[in-house]
């Protein structure tokens, strides 16, 4: 009798657990595509399929430090004298000292870390709204 009672206990608890998540699997929707939208963490640039596993990523590994008493600012990492104070694609692009794969941050509204901010993740949205 108790041999019973436990596969009749067993059976109905595999059945309410079916039942009860049937809906979740079937109409559960599709997760979005992560780097869609995203662009790179180093050199700003937008991602790009062909760009994921071709390409290189050209950047400043530094950051911008303003000189006193001019409008410039010098990389920290290669000395280079820029006008911007803030970075750009096109500057990574084009005065960049060093050279790797991209490294894709997921979207802020499709990535799970979109609750911390970061200053190079809002500098490349406000490049995008410029667009």
């Amino acid at each position: 009798m108790a041999d019973n009672f436990k596969e009749n206990a067993r059976n109905n608890y595999s059945r309410k657990y079916k039942l009860a998540h049937r809906d979740n699997v079937k109409n559960r929707p599709k997760p979005p595509a992560v780097l869609e939208n995203s662009r790179c963490r180093d050199c700003l640039g937008a991602y790009d399929k062909k760009a994921l596993y071709e390409g290189a990523c050209v950047c400043h590994s530094g950051f911008l430090v303003a000189l006193r008493g001019t409008s410039y600012s010098r990389w920290t990492c290669c000395n280079v004298v820029s006008d911007a104070s803030t970075p750009s694609y096109q500057e990574h692009k084009d005065t960049g000292c060093s050279t790797g794969r991209h490294f894709w941050q997921p979207h802020r509204k499709t990535g799970a870390g979109h609750r911390r901010t970061h200053k190079r993740r809002a500098l490349a949205e406000e490049i995008r709204d410029a667009r």
